[in-house]
């Protein structure tokens, strides 16, 4: 790509560089473009449009807000050791997310606002260099993909193969990733900013700072960056490429695959995919180990949290008993912290409490938009055809109900229902069945909103940044539990 300049108007468009900025060329090499997207100005504007409001706190502890104070000194010190190549990044901090019963957790690593402002950067650098690997589909986009073209196909004369990549991002071989990106990236400082984000130990909570070195691994891609799918993506290009050749179908969505052909032709891209993730340091789940699957389109199968029985496509049991917990801990934490919180919050009263419980209950159920994203269990399994299923969710979340004395032991009117908010986020997601955040822009808005969910008192005078700040801390609190209800579902 170094070879084969950018094209300045494409990036203006894309957002990667200001539009405002003029170089006087139609092209920019990848050289140029790193030193754009990392000058101190640049990094300042995103600080300022992306991070200023973020609560999320790296090793040092420091938030948006906290950062914020001394952020233009400190840009601009990272700004010049980005364009020397010597910056480097915080060890991050470590978060451990469960994947469920008898499953090691993910490891995740939380950077430094600083640290976050740079990876994003380097994250939109590397698309604009490698814009076919970006991750465009969605899991529930795959779904929709397969079924439609499974249902076309002969239950018994199709084989299918559905599989998972051991410790994907753990076991990548960061030499050759960067072998692999030092083919495109020209710039020197580029990837030494990469290579440094790829060594940077994810440590736990009060680690020592004499212990941060005894953190570090020799491969792996650290989990949870902006760069952290990207770089994923690249590596496994050329064997995604080669797939689909093999007279079958092919699809990798992170570490989960899944083909489907003849028995003869699956059977040998099963061989032949083993082969080619073994020399980049991967490997898949054995047959019979409960993870990879060989067997007619006739038999049962899963894939992305979905299960397929030609032709009734439904959810994974467990995944199901996992969003009906998530539902019932909301009982449970209104029940157990009701009394507290109308003694901290003395301007609610029990209805408010009830009002407020049961809003945030069909937020749950129905999902909700933001940024043009679809959030929530009923979003990510939009998919199904197994109908029989909302039925039954339905009718547990209103069982939920005989417990609660406050409600009378029986569910509102106004609880709703998966069935319909199936039907309203597939075909109608604007027509207010649905919660759709994007329509809440002002600050007056904002603070109605703020109002109606028990979230500002009555005697409370925000100013506009409070007001903004206090609402997308919330709202990503509710964006947070959404996505909780589909992140967990396959890993």
């Amino acid at each position: 790509m170094g070879d084969n300049p950018l094209n300045t108007l494409q990036l203006q468009l894309s957002g990667l560089i200001d539009p405002m900025v003029n170089f006087g060329l139609d092209q920019i090499d990848d050289t140029e473009l790193f030193r754009v997207l990392f000058s101190e100005n640049a990094l300042e504007t995103v600080f300022n449009e992306k991070f200023v409001s973020t609560t999320g706190k790296g090793i040092d502890r420091l938030n948006g807000f906290q950062f914020s104070s001394n952020s233009k000194t400190l840009l601009a010190i990272a700004s010049a050791k980005c364009l020397a190549g010597t910056y480097r990044f915080s060890p991050f901090l470590e978060v451990l997310k469960p994947k469920g019963r008898d499953k090691n957790p993910r490891l995740i690593g939380i950077p430094t606002v600083r640290d976050r402002i740079v990876l994003y950067q380097l994250n939109k650098y590397l698309a604009a260099l490698y814009p076919e690997q970006v991750p465009k589909n969605v899991a529930s986009t795959f779904v929709r993909e397969i079924s439609a073209d499974l249902m076309q196909k002969s239950p018994t004369d199709t084989w299918v193969c559905s599989t998972d990549i051991k410790t994907f991002y753990d076991s990548i071989q960061r030499s050759r990733l960067l072998k692999v990106l030092a083919k495109r990236v020209k710039s020197k400082d580029a990837l030494k900013l990469i290579g440094h984000a790829l060594a940077t130990p994810t440590v736990p909570k009060n680690t020592r700072r004499s212990k941060h070195a005894d953190y570090r691994t020799e491969v792996g891609v650290p989990q949870g960056l902006a760069i952290s799918n990207i770089l994923a993506s690249i590596y496994m290009k050329e064997v995604d490429g080669i797939m689909p050749t093999l007279s079958i179908t092919y699809y990798r969505y992170v570490d989960d695959v899944l083909m489907y052909g003849t028995r003869h032709n699956v059977s040998a891209a099963l061989n032949s995919l083993r082969r080619r993730l073994k020399r980049r340091g991967l490997s898949l789940h054995p047959i019979g180990s409960g993870k990879t699957h060989l067997q007619p389109l006739s038999k049962p199968f899963g894939y992305l949290g979905y299960t397929f029985h030609w032709p009734l496509i439904s959810v994974r049991e467990s995944t199901t008993e996992r969003f009906l917990q998530s539902i019932a801990a909301k009982f449970s934490d209104y029940t157990h912290n009701r009394s507290r919180r109308l003694e901290r919050f003395k301007y609610l009263t029990p209805q408010r409490l009830k009002e407020i419980f049961i809003l945030e209950l069909n937020e749950r159920i129905t999902g909700a938009l933001s940024q043009n994203k679809r959030y929530g269990w009923i979003a990510y399994f939009n998919q199904i055809s197994d109908l029989k299923l909302l039925h039954y969710l339905d009718n547990a979340i209103e069982g939920m109900f005989k417990r609660l004395a406050d409600f009378g032991g029986k569910a509102p009117s106004d609880l709703k229902k998966l069935r319909r908010a199936y039907f309203e986020m597939k075909f109608n997601p604007h027509g207010g069945y649905v919660r759709d955040y994007d329509k809440i822009t002002s600050n007056a808005e904002m603070l109605n909103f703020l109002a109606e969910r028990g979230r500002v008192a009555p005697e409370e005078a925000l100013n506009d940044g409070q007001i903004k700040e206090r609402y997308e801390k919330y709202l990503r609190h509710i964006l947070v539990a959404m996505h909780k209800d589909e992140g967990a579902l396959y890993g």
